[in-house]
């Protein structure tokens, strides 16, 4: 299923790669509702090859907003608590986003409250 998200960077990025030298580049996403009491949403977030190292390169740091558009894809586990389900995003594209400056005596920014 595509899907594209506009979302906050919940951690610092990491490289990694398989036993076949393929490089995996890994994150989660906070993303947020359009209102203040909108609970986040996480979600992992992978790239694969060449785009994983262009990532790792770029290297957004936690809290970075960006554009990232993949393939959603949810996996089923046993947690401490039971079954769990993960939601995760494998990438085709990721762009950094400028958010908006917030008018004088305006409340935080989003990532002010997200983290």
């Amino acid at each position: 299923m595509k899907a594209i998200l506009k979302a906050y960077l919940a951690r610092k990025p990491e490289l990694v790669y398989t036993n076949q030298g393929v490089a995996i580049w890994k994150t989660s996403v906070a993303v947020q509702g359009r209102r203040k009491e909108d609970e986040a949403v996480f979600v992992e977030v992978l790239a694969l090859g060449g785009l994983a190292e262009a990532l790792a390169e770029m290297d957004p740091p936690k809290g970075t907003y960006a554009h990232l558009e993949g393939r959603l894809q949810t996996e089923t586990y046993e947690g401490k608590d039971g079954k769990k389900t993960r939601l995760t995003l494998v990438l085709d594209d990721f762009a950094l986003l400028v958010r908006p400056k917030k008018a004088e005596g305006a409340e935080g920014t989003p990532s002010e409250d997200l983290f």
